[in-house]
């Protein structure tokens, strides 16, 4: 590739051709570059199919270990290093990388709420050492802001005092709660 604009750009084309539904890039200790996957997740795998949640949840797995895959195929052929975390990683939390790739703002409920797709929005991340800019940051940070739905339809009252408690929503989301992405007007998920 020519330069780092041509390679983030190829990276992206791909990984949108195989099922990705966004892609961003951003630096981790401020020196490591990490590309950032979004891929579907809906709420109505818990409504219409709750028995089948962990065969749809193997689909969009299989297919973000595509575009993973894809992607290291790129980098290797480049000289550059590849490490994955899958959609499915225990280790690590996304969600702030996904921010600081421009893809979403800090949902209320504490999940990454994205412009066209909602709150319903897996992660994945590819560690690398390519030289690839950070994405542009969102200056969007309103569309999570002045709703009030999923405080209100929260069955473990896990927002008080304009704070998100997770020990209040993980016995429910345990359980299968997914009250606060039933709600958000924002998760359309195009999935």
């Amino acid at each position: 590739m020519e330069n780092q604009n041509d390679l983030s750009d190829y990276i992206t084309k791909r990984a949108l051709a195989q099922g990705a539904i966004l892609v961003g890039y951003t630096k981790i200790r401020v020196l490591d570059p990490v590309i950032i996957f979004g891929f579907p997740f809906t709420d109505k795998w818990f409504l219409k199919e709750p028995l089948n949640i962990s065969k749809l949840l193997k689909k969009e797995y299989s297919i973000s270990k595509h575009v993973q895959n894809i992607t290291s195929k790129i980098l290797k052929s480049e000289g550059y290093t590849t490490q994955h975390k899958s959609i499915m990683s225990v280790y690590g939390d996304f969600r702030p990388l996904a921010v600081s790739a421009g893809l979403g703002v800090w949902g209320r409920n504490g999940i990454i709420v994205n412009n066209d797709y909602g709150a319903g929005i897996l992660f994945a991340a590819t560690f690398t050492n390519a030289p690839l800019k950070p994405s542009f940051i969102t200056k969007d940070t309103n569309h999570c802001t002045n709703c009030d739905k999923c405080i209100n339809a929260c069955p473990g009252k896990a927002f008080e005092n304009n704070t998100f408690h997770v020990y209040r929503c993980i016995p429910n989301t345990i359980k299968g709660c997914n009250e606060c992405l039933k709600v958000c007007t924002k998760n359309a998920c195009k999935s």
